[in-house]
């Protein structure tokens, strides 16, 4: 059951020159029967990291533990003692679904349900988990199916830029490349760290992870420095009919 994407690189805005812009995976979440050494079962939540690219994929990893009987949910370890069961008792399982919660202010924020079932399938009981699949949650307002969204329309832009001239990335922009045809080229960056590229022919690439709806935005401002003689092209990213200049 997919959760929160996540980025495949360094997210919060991408500040780091050279990282190339990437995609966003989803990690998963499952559930598997033990049993305490008494015999009653418990649900060990694991969740299985994404993959990126040719990364060799990581080993999953334990969030908590539910206890079938209360369907309290637990962080951590499974209990001590715990495991293969040898019994019966020890064949429920846990569905999990997303849905979001609508506060009186119109705000949403999604959560994780898991449903717990019984051997023969019935629901026995239900804990709240925040999309991390860990953290518990406890719903304020409305809940129910998360509403569909439209996905917000993005537009390449491309600019050569020859100095002397200053140039600032325009707001709401997620993605950035900057290719330095001829030096020098000031690059400063959203917490005022300025960087001198004299190196013909170098290319940086920023991007922020956005949403499922909304694109993310790099912090700003983000300054193009381009001096008399130096030339670079700028590709960026941004929502259609922003600034393009």
């Amino acid at each position: 059951m997919p959760v929160q994407p996540l980025p495949c690189g360094p997210a919060g805005g991408g500040e780091s020159p050279g990282e190339p812009a990437v995609s966003c995976c989803s990690p998963s979440i499952t559930s598997t029967s033990l049993c305490r050494p008494d015999g009653s079962p418990v649900l060990l939540m694991v969740r299985s990291p994404c993959v990126c690219g040719p990364t060799p994929p990581a080993d999953p990893e334990v969030v908590g533990w539910i206890d079938p009987a209360s369907g309290v949910f637990t962080a951590g370890p499974a209990p001590a003692g715990s495991g293969p069961c040898t019994q019966a008792g020890g064949c429920g399982s846990v569905a999990v679904v997303e849905l979001c919660d609508v506060h009186p202010d119109g705000t949403i924020t999604r959560f994780l349900r898991h449903l717990i079932h019984d051997c023969g399938g019935t629901v026995t009981g239900t804990t709240d988990t925040a999309t991390d699949g860990r953290t518990a949650y406890t719903p304020t307002g409305e809940v129910g199916e998360c509403p569909e969204c439209e996905p917000v329309p993005m537009c390449p832009q491309l600019l050569g830029i020859t100095g002397p001239e200053m140039w600032t990335v325009p707001a709401g922009t997620e993605s950035l490349a900057v290719s330095v045809t001829c030096g020098p080229v000031t690059i400063t960056d959203c917490s005022g760290n300025a960087t001198v590229i004299n190196e013909c022919g170098a290319t940086f690439n920023w991007a922020a992870t956005g949403t499922r709806c909304e694109p993310g935005q790099l912090c700003g401002p983000v300054t193009v420095d381009v001096a008399e003689g130096a030339t670079v092209y700028v590709q960026w990213l941004s929502p259609c009919g922003g600034d393009e200049s």
